[in-house]
């Protein structure tokens, strides 16, 4: 199959945060969002061994260590939390229903609460084969809040992870 030729636009695009039960996540698909994900893919860091400070004519690469990716978003502020159903907010301040009933990607036992956070990209609807989707896995989400018209939601993402999975 050739590569498509439709372009993408945030029109497109669907974030869903989930966590690590088994074998069906609890899951919350972010809605009122502005449609700006951002994501940074650095792969492991690169060592340069130079040689009396210069790369020479073929320089010497070896990789370091690994490198987390990083993403961002926003969305609008609806709600901040509840017992009975996860929002965006309880992700960030991990209260709630997130606080009380999720867990932890890396276990029920894990000290750190992490997520994995799903990219899903609208394709068929737009002749290619298929949609499109990428998976950020060990998410550590954090964000802050903006009073304004609308009050927004900024969300940081920190994925323990050198490359998405599940690309499609």
């Amino acid at each position: 199959m050739a590569i498509s030729t439709v372009v993408k636009t945030k029109r497109d695009g669907t974030l869903t945060i989930k966590d690590g039960t088994s074998p069906t996540p609890l899951s919350l698909t972010v809605a009122y969002e502005a449609g700006d994900f951002n994501l940074t893919i650095p792969g492991p860091a690169i060592t340069s061994a130079l040689d009396r400070g210069s790369f020479g004519g073929t320089p010497s690469l070896r990789y370091g260590d690994d490198q987390p990716m990083t993403a961002t978003f926003s969305a609008y502020l609806r709600d901040l939390g509840d017992a009975s159903y996860a929002t965006l907010e309880e992700v960030i301040m991990q209260s709630g229903d997130v606080g009380t009933n999720w867990v932890s990607t890396l276990g029920a036992d894990a000290e750190v609460l992490t997520f994995s956070v799903t990219f899903d990209i609208e394709g068929s609807d737009h002749g290619d084969a298929g949609d499109h989707s990428l998976t950020l896995p060990h998410c550590v989400i954090t964000g802050s809040l903006a009073e304004g018209d609308p009050d927004t939601v900024s969300i940081s993402i920190t994925s323990y992870s050198n490359y998405p999975t599940d690309i499609a």
